[in-house]
């Protein structure tokens, strides 16, 4: 067969909306635009400096995420011909510890009349393709080519590492269109080894609500009665025919579903009482007990269920939570194939509107964290944390213990913040609310209602052991939180003012701080 150029791509929430894109797909020659990339740098003023963007262009979703010899692969959602959502295909960029990225051509483009919208990334390590040369195994990508008629499901597959990949069957269906909705799409495919079987995960169904036959969809909605969303699940012994092995069915599933194996408590964790999740420790020994594991099953808003997966259905409780609470992160997926037992996951910080300040570049990335599920008053809960790979970024540490609010001032008048990953912990009763200002980013701490808030935004922190917690990145486009050891988490994409470098605390009492400079993941120009 021929090797053919393909491109993947992600759901975006405007087509779901609106229908598909009435802009006139390029032909395939005219898409491979990567080499026009390379005379644009990483030194713009707004360019974030330790989350990803592309060079150039527009970047949503990301896509096909996998380790493989040594390196981690981020396929994305992205426009070669602009900074605007369109013609969607696959990026690329390559990274040795998930924090310094190589951007590589565009991996796979359109074909056929439609675009390459979501899906997932993975090692065929028994070879089940029969495509393998030699010993380096084939990367398979299974996508959604999304038409103007009814989506369906297709693969692609690398045998260099993933440098470039050929379409399986000239990229027609190894799902077809399930007749439940024309938007079928993103497909969640990982080897599961318990029933030696491939597993595909596949989103089906939008619930529909009285809130949509209210809204600008109503017409599109008018006829169609009530009903949960649906997720399918289906199984292959060899990637490319596949059965219906069980239906899902919630209202709160949309798009983008990833599905992943965590254990509970690992060993060498703290519970969620403790000062520190395992990840900030060794992020190499989070196993934990291999006989106490969940399944979490998220979709592309971070709704997620906890539960048990026999290899063809999944059960829960039922009890829905939600892994990010502040209003810019979606579609994140984990890494397939990690190579130390963390489970690693990366979002779009969608509505990053950096065209808006003349950037060359649309969109980011957020920070990589790690996900744990640990035992909470509350049940099993998802937390999440930044990779420890962060440290090897550190410039300069700035260490306050128990310090008094008052006595703050002069230390931190002398740190010249641009990128931060700052800590504070505190007692409520005795500091009563708190604010504390990054760069002109201002976060406080309601005593009363138990929450820290920026942006209008609520995140929950009751006192553990009598104190709260919190933890901080900001970047040039963004700031993160990360309450209570990872047990809430808010995504924001901000801009600080690039003159304003300052932080600054006002309130009662004693905290203690810990502020560190980042240095930049780019080459330096």
């Amino acid at each position: 067969m021929k090797a053919i150029l393909v491109t993947f791509a992600v759901i975006s929430p405007l087509l779901a909306q609106e229908g598909p894109t009435s802009q006139k797909v390029s032909e395939e020659k005219d898409m491979q635009t990567f080499p026009s990339y390379l005379d644009t740098g990483y030194d713009q003023k707004h360019r974030p400096q330790f989350h990803f963007t592309s060079r150039k262009n527009w970047l949503n979703d990301p896509n096909g995420m996998v380790y493989y010899d040594g390196e981690y692969h981020l396929f994305f959602q992205h426009n070669p011909m602009g900074n605007k959502w369109g013609n969607m295909t696959w990026g690329h960029a390559v990274s040795k510890d998930m924090l310094r990225w190589e951007q590589l051509p565009h991996a796979i483009l359109p074909y056929g009349g439609g675009t390459i919208f979501s899906g997932t990334g993975a090692v065929d390590h028994n070879n089940t393709l029969g495509k393998q040369k030699g010993d380096v195994k084939t990367l398979i990508a299974s996508y959604t080519l999304a038409l103007k008629g009814p989506f369906y499901q297709a693969l692609a597959y690398s045998t260099d590492k993933g440098r470039t990949f050929e379409l399986l069957n000239e990229g027609k269906a190894v799902v077809p269109n399930q007749g439940i909705e024309r938007g079928e799409r993103d497909p969640k495919v990982f080897w599961h080894e318990a029933s030696k079987k491939w597993v595909m995960i596949l989103w089906v169904k939008k619930a529909i609500t009285d809130k949509d036959r209210r809204g600008r969809n109503k017409q599109r909605y008018k006829d169609m009665p009530n009903g949960p969303g649906k997720v399918r699940f289906f199984t292959s012994d060899n990637l490319t025919d596949w059965e219906v092995a069980s239906d899902f069915d919630r209202d709160w599933v949309f798009e983008c579903m990833d599905f992943v194996h965590l254990p509970v408590d690992p060993s060498s964790s703290k519970n969620y009482a403790g000062t520190s999740p395992s990840s900030s420790k060794n992020y190499a020994g989070t196993s934990g007990d291999l006989n106490n594991k969940k399944w979490l099953l998220f979709d592309a808003s971070f709704d997620y269920e906890i539960g048990e997966f026999d290899g063809t259905t999944f059960t829960t409780d039922k009890k829905v939570g939600l892994g990010d609470f502040g209003p810019n992160y979606y579609a994140a997926q984990t890494f397939n194939n990690s190579p130390d037992g963390r489970t690693v996951v990366i979002g779009w910080m969608r509505g990053s509107d950096f065209n808006k300040v003349g950037m060359p570049f649309n969109e980011q990335m957020s920070f990589p964290t790690t996900m744990e599920l640990r035992t909470t008053q509350d049940g099993i809960k998802l937390f999440r944390w930044p990779i420890q790979e962060i440290e090897s970024l550190y410039n300069r540490k700035h260490a306050f213990t128990n310090r008094p609010v008052a006595k703050l001032a002069d230390a931190l008048s002398e740190i010249d913040a641009d990128l931060i990953d700052a800590s504070i912990e505190f007692d409520p009763e005795e500091t009563g609310t708190i604010e504390w200002n990054l760069r002109g980013l201002k976060v406080s701490y309601d005593a009363d209602k138990q929450q820290f808030l920026y942006a209008g935004v609520p995140l929950a922190a009751p006192t553990v052991n009598g104190k709260v917690k919190l933890r901080v990145l900001v970047d040039r486009g963004s700031i993160e939180l990360f309450a209570n050891d990872g047990a809430a988490v808010a995504t924001h994409f901000a801009l600080p003012d690039p003159e304003n470098r300052s932080i600054r605390l006002s309130g009662n009492g004693s905290v203690s701080l810990v502020i560190n400079e980042l240095k930049s993941i780019w080459p330096q120009q």
